[in-house]
Formats: structure tokens, sequence, C-alpha cells
């Protein structure tokens, strides 16, 4: 009866540690996704720099925006007096990680306020990334952005 139990345990004793390891995982893909679009928020590239790799993709409305792209995207609104404060909220819908690739989709939600008559408007994304981990951290490879209109 002891061995019987024994090898039960042996059974499922993996599964403990597979389950914190996608709970760790999700955790730290979350926090890629929302840490990255701090880009659009503070018009600051660290946030690109430290969670995208060197050839990342963004497929937005029909466009691909390299980081190149994200580059000259941000130098152009740091040029220019910043009149919104962007606010992003994420719901995630699915995640899927294989080793060292992952795939997740979620709703994105950015919120703006004017700083000066304090109008608000929301802008919705239905999106979806692909990362890798690399040297223990996760990054983001490619996303996919569609807006949902009313």
């Amino acid at each position: 009866m002891k061995k019987r139990l024994f090898i039960l345990f042996l059974a499922f004793a993996p599964l403990g540690g597979f389950s914190q390891t996608l709970a760790k995982d999700t955790v730290a893909i979350k926090q890629v996704i929302a840490d990255f679009f701090e880009l659009f928020s503070q018009n600051d590239l660290q946030y690109m720099e430290r969670n995208c790799t060197p050839d990342f993709g963004l497929y937005e409305v029909g466009y691909l925006w390299t980081t190149d792209t994200l580059r000259n995207f941000v130098a152009k609104r740091q040029a220019q007096k910043r009149v919104w404060v962007r606010t992003n909220a994420f719901r995630f819908i699915n995640f899927t990680v294989r080793k060292d690739i992952a795939w997740v989709g979620y709703y994105n939600t950015a919120t703006l306020t004017h700083t000066e008559t304090h109008e608000k408007r929301t802008v919705r994304w239905l999106e979806s990334a692909i990362l890798v981990r690399k040297d223990r951290r996760w990054r983001l490879t490619q996303m996919h952005s569609t807006p949902i209109t009313k």
C-alpha cells in the first residue's frame, strides 16, 4: 500500500511545480505587457528596450511598427507639448506557454485625460502577443492590435 501511495505521489508531484511555473510565467508576462505600454504613456524608449526583442514587430491596423518606427514615433511625441495623459488597463483572455515561447490574448483599454480641460477619451483594442524567454526573462517579439469600435 505504501509503495502505491509513493508511486501516486511521484506521478502527481511534477504537476504542482508545473502550475507554480505557469503562475510565475503568467505574472511575468502580464508585467512585460503592462510595462511595454508605458512607452505610450511616458514617451520613454526604456519601456520598449527592456521589454522587446531587437526584431520586435507591432502589427497595428494594417501597418508594421518596428523598433525604429516606435523610436521615431516617440521622438515626435517628445518634441510636442504633452496635452493627454494615458492610463492603460488590461483584461487578459488566455495564456499559452510552451517552454520558452508564450502567446497571450487580452483587451487593452487606454483612458486619455486632457491635461487642461480634463476631458476623457477611451480607446480599446483586442490584442495578441508572442513572447520569448531569453536569459530567464520574457520579452515581446510580436504583437497584433485591432481597434474595437463601438
